[in-house]
């Protein structure tokens, strides 16, 4: 691993553990046994460190979803599966990572939620399309409009409103109800299932 995917890696794992703002760049540099002078050769300033991060972070779970859906045996088992690992993965994220961001770095927070590297609308499209080839998802549904609809809904689950609803609550109550609106009976004893195992 070069020196700049070593130093994204350990800062995106910081900034996740403590927040953004405690984590200095001197913090950074004393963690990967690496002189401050070597993080200023590579990233401008510690805006672009936190850009880089995020976005390499983005990079590999995409890369980590599109082999959960290869080696899944369906659509729905995909999505509990993807369900479960961005469930664990908010789960261990220090709450302060997201106010941080907001607050210090808005650029990047308002990046994300945009089509691009950080919000990749194409996995969540094509989970829409595979699921009507196979059956489960009704054909009668807009995909775009349901792709949009999902992303606006991962939005609003992530805003200070929903924070007292544990992830669980928030997919039985939301997301589980809106798949099964746009399943066949197919799909609905697909959900059925995989909800007595994950």
């Amino acid at each position: 691993m070069d020196t700049r995917l070593r130093i994204l890696k350990e800062a995106g794992i910081m900034f996740s553990r403590y927040g953004i703002r405690s984590v200095t760049m001197d913090n950074i540099a004393n963690e990967l046994g690496i002189s401050k002078r070597t993080l200023y050769e590579t990233f401008k300033d510690k805006d672009d460190l936190v850009a880089q991060a995020i976005e390499e972070g983005a990079k590999a779970h995409k890369k980590f979803c599109y082999k959960i859906v290869d080696e899944s045996n369906n659509v729905i088992e995909a999505i509990f599966k993807i369900g479960k690992l961005n469930s664990e993965m908010f789960g261990k994220m220090n709450p302060l990572f997201f106010e941080d961001l907001k607050k210090f770095h808005s650029a990047i927070f308002n990046n994300i939620h945009q089509k691009g590297e950080f919000r990749d609308y194409m996995l969540t499209k094509s989970l829409f399309e595979k699921g009507i080839k196979e059956g489960v998802f009704s054909d009668k549904i807009n995909i775009e409009i349901v792709n949009i609809f999902v992303h606006r809904t991962i939005d609003i689950i992530h805003t200070p409103e929903m924070e007292g609803f544990s992830n669980d609550d928030i997919a039985k109550s939301v997301l589980l109800p809106f798949f099964s609106g746009i399943s066949t009976d197919k799909g609905k004893e697909l959900i059925d299932k995989y909800l007595q195992t994950f």
